[in-house]
């Protein structure tokens, strides 16, 4: 699984020109350059809370600073010297500063975070309303079916929203989901095949976007291809489906190998000094067979 994704933003606030301090550095010869210099340090800090390293790569900091925001290096030595002079940037040891400001104004979201709130605007657009009117489906047999059903109108529909899976994707969630669909009819092709999800389903799957990647989704349908209990070789004769295998839950369990096939493993024989070997299911359906004839 991959780490969680960040997006850091800086907060400028409403008062910022106003700031006795920056209106002083507007005020020297070149006031604005170096007012601009100072945003673009901040805006370099921004992911590590407003430290500023100085790793020797060039043979003055303002030089290598000017690498990273392309400034000119003499502009960027009277900015630094200027912050350094009122505070608004402090010397942590010989090779490293802060820009005290960066801390407090900046601001961060996970990509997780905002693919929930993404999720809920689908979900308030898709939800159900008791007096909505169906919505018929065009002649190409592609283009989404979305049929809101509702019996009784005095009462809450609780029908669910079926979301054709050839329709034209154009959000990231619902590219996702295509290709997971398709991922499970290539490999699972012993599985009946998913064409539509409901609304119930999409939740589940959604919440499993969540915390796995494609890839694990792939590890996921080749296991249960490759799984006898899965495919329904077990005392009640079960089948998992689409929609079971994508519940997180189950998704950790089958990842983690507790539906992969099972060996048998015969122990040795005092009397014959017959020597330990793993025997799959399909080996003792052979011997079943040999003894019978």
């Amino acid at each position: 699984m991959k780490s969680e994704k960040k997006y850091y933003w800086l907060k400028l606030k409403d008062d910022f020109f106003k700031n006795k301090k920056i209106k002083k550095l507007r005020k020297i010869s070149g006031g604005d350059t170096f007012t601009i210099i100072y945003l673009k340090l901040q805006l370099l800090s921004i992911n590590t809370e407003g430290i500023l390293e100085y790793t020797g790569l060039e043979k003055t900091f303002e030089e290598e600073l000017a690498l990273d925001i392309d400034e000119d290096p003499d502009n960027i030595k009277i900015t630094l010297n200027y912050l350094l002079s009122c505070g608004l940037m402090e010397p942590l040891n010989k090779s490293e500063y802060k820009l005290p400001e960066v801390e407090k104004n900046t601001g961060h979201e996970c990509a997780s975070t905002i693919r929930s709130r993404r999720y809920r605007n689908k979900q308030k657009a898709l939800q159900c309303n008791a007096d909505a009117t169906l919505v018929q489906q065009s002649s190409n047999a592609n283009e989404t079916i979305m049929q809101l059903d509702c019996n009784d109108k005095q009462h809450n529909c609780n029908t669910e929203k079926e979301i054709d899976t050839d329709k034209e994707i154009d959000t990231e969630i619902e590219i996702k989901l295509k290709k997971v669909i398709a991922l499970f009819n290539s490999i699972c092709i012993s599985f009946p095949k998913c064409h539509k999800v409901n609304n119930a389903v999409l939740i589940s799957l959604n919440q499993s976007l969540f915390n796995y990647d494609i890839d694990d989704f792939k590890k996921l349908f080749e296991k249960a291809e490759s799984s006898a209990f899965l495919k329904g070789n077990n005392s009640q004769n079960w089948s998992a489906s689409f929609s079971w295998l994508i519940k997180e839950n189950n998704m950790l369990k089958v990842l983690e190998g507790k539906y992969d096939n099972k060996t048998l493993t015969n122990v040795k024989d005092a009397n014959y000094g017959m020597l330990s070997r793993n025997y799959t299911s399909d080996d003792i359906k052979m011997i079943e067979k040999a003894l019978k004839k």
